[in-house]
């Protein structure tokens, strides 16, 4: 008698690999938002120390934050030995920390990260700065409901 090695049939495989397709669209937008959440948090956490070598600029300058607004206002804090370097957007790679304002007689300020790729956090919502960070109302992770 003959012995027959029994293998899986084709419907068998085509259904395993349907069913491993299935779950990956369920799971790969869940860990992409869960990569943008954590992106995200990096970036609140660069928020507020580049907002607390503001506030030490400021201690040292009489109570008055940088005047001029934009890259070269918070380049006063990497040439002031307040940050070593400008932070970096971790879902950008790069500076995105662009649009800080001071007022003219600059004891307040404001900034937010100009970076578009938080958007996987609030779908919907194009061209929101956000995180943001201003001395009266210190950081906002997200939009206002």
């Amino acid at each position: 008698m003959w012995r027959r090695k029994r293998g899986f049939t084709l419907i068998e495989l085509m259904i395993v690999i349907a069913i491993i397709a299935v779950l990956a669209a369920i799971l790969v937008p869940n860990f992409k938002r869960a990569r943008a959440r954590s992106q995200l948090s990096a970036c609140v956490s660069q928020c507020k120390s580049t907002a607390t070598a503001l506030e030490m600029y400021a201690v040292d300058n009489d109570g008055r934050f940088p005047d001029t607004s934009g890259l070269p206002g918070l380049g006063v804090l990497t040439s002031g030995n307040y940050l070593k370097r400008l932070p970096t957007c971790p879902s950008r790679g790069t500076c995105t920390f662009l649009d800080y304002v001071a007022t003219t007689t600059p004891d307040r300020f404001s900034f937010s990260c100009v970076g578009n790729n938080h958007g996987d956090c609030f779908p919907g919502l194009n061209g929101l700065n956000i995180p943001s960070y201003s001395n009266d109302l210190g950081p906002t992770q997200e939009p206002a409901p």
